[in-house]
């Protein structure tokens, strides 16, 4: 249900962001608002039950006003006022997805065992901007217990092309007949 809140906000916020114009503008503001909200002390503020709504809207006027638009200020007041501050960095990371996802870009993990050369990565990134017709945004990370091999992992899309599954199958299907 979190994850499906944050994708309905974030849609919300892109959406009147896209209409003004000003989608670039609003995500670099909630990286601030991100960062400032990842500290403890802010968190435990906004959650804190004896803290009434008007004190915390007037908690982001006072702090927030140098650095963020009315636009950006009236979102946060409004997730204070429906009491949904605690899914804000839910809703900052859907709204960086569908920023991504407006300018064609795909975010795409790839786990090895052993480094990929800059070489090995940049001919993936092509073959990957190839299939998926995108720009693609890697990150890649090193897995030993995968024994050799890659997976990707593009979205909610898995491919698994890892020795260690390849190793499994072999031996389920041996164990089957």
């Amino acid at each position: 249900m979190k994850a499906r809140l944050a994708k309905r906000y974030a849609q919300a916020v892109f959406q009147a962001a896209a209409e003004q114009q000003n989608v670039p503008e609003v995500e670099a503001e909630l990286a601030v608002v991100q960062q400032i909200f990842g500290e403890a002390a802010v968190q435990d503020f906004f959650d804190n039950p004896g803290v009434s709504t008007a004190d915390k809207k007037a908690v982001i006027s006072r702090t927030f006003s140098p650095y963020l638009s009315p636009f950006t200020q009236n979102f946060l007041c409004h997730m204070t006022e429906k009491r949904r501050i605690n899914v804000l960095p839910d809703v900052i990371n859907a709204y960086r997805d569908l920023v991504k996802e407006s300018r064609n870009i795909v975010a795409v993990e790839v786990v090895t065992a052993a480094p990929l050369a800059n070489e090995d990565q940049a001919e993936l990134v092509t073959q990957l901007s190839v299939v998926t017709g995108k720009t693609i945004e890697l990150s890649a990370r090193v897995d030993k217990g995968i024994l050799g091999g890659l997976i990707i992992q593009i979205g909610d899309k898995r491919i698994d092309n890892s020795v260690k599954t390849e190793l499994t199958r072999m031996k389920n299907q041996m164990l089957s007949k």
